[in-house]
């Protein structure tokens, strides 16, 4: 769904913003403070930014992480390399979605524009299940992502 954009941001954000200024390029160990860490505070590491990345990714929730707790002891080069693997690891599931986007584009561009406002007004009336599981039966073959498209749509279009 928006996860192909998302994902492509993120890593577009990634390498912008973090080689934006020098001191991010390479984190070295803090100066000792004044005040010590508290005992609950933990130490994270790739696996922990990794995770967290997963978690936000499943829940369309993307952005960059390089300022949260779990991504920001990582350097610039160790955060670039855990999100590319991130990205990777869901790599099927991201040109899959980019394909079904051009498809549904297409489809889209195809609409007269009063059928578009005809389908952007039943979406926002019924919602994305409700439009998407009519599409399904009334298609001949139905795909079985009719109410990802009809969000897509909602989401992108309307």
């Amino acid at each position: 769904m928006r996860r192909t954009a998302i994902a492509i941001t993120l890593l577009l954000a990634t390498l912008t913003a973090c080689g934006s200024s020098p001191d991010t390029a390479t984190k070295s160990e803090s100066s000792p403070s004044a005040s010590s860490p508290s005992p609950a505070a933990r130490s994270f590491d790739v696996y922990d930014c990794k995770a967290l990345m997963e978690r936000e990714y499943e829940a369309d929730k993307l952005r960059d992480f390089s300022g949260d707790p779990e991504c920001g002891q990582l350097t610039r080069d160790e955060y670039v390399q855990a999100v590319g693997d991130v990205i990777a690891g869901r790599k099927d599931e991201i040109l899959a979605d980019a394909s079904n986007q051009v498809a549904w584009d297409e489809a889209w561009d195809a609409t007269g524009e009063d059928q578009q406002q005809v389908v952007c007004g039943r979406l926002a009336v019924d919602g994305a299940v409700v439009v998407g599981q009519e599409m399904m039966e009334a298609a001949e073959a139905p795909s079985g992502n009719e109410v990802e498209m009809a969000q897509y749509f909602l989401d992108e279009k309307c």
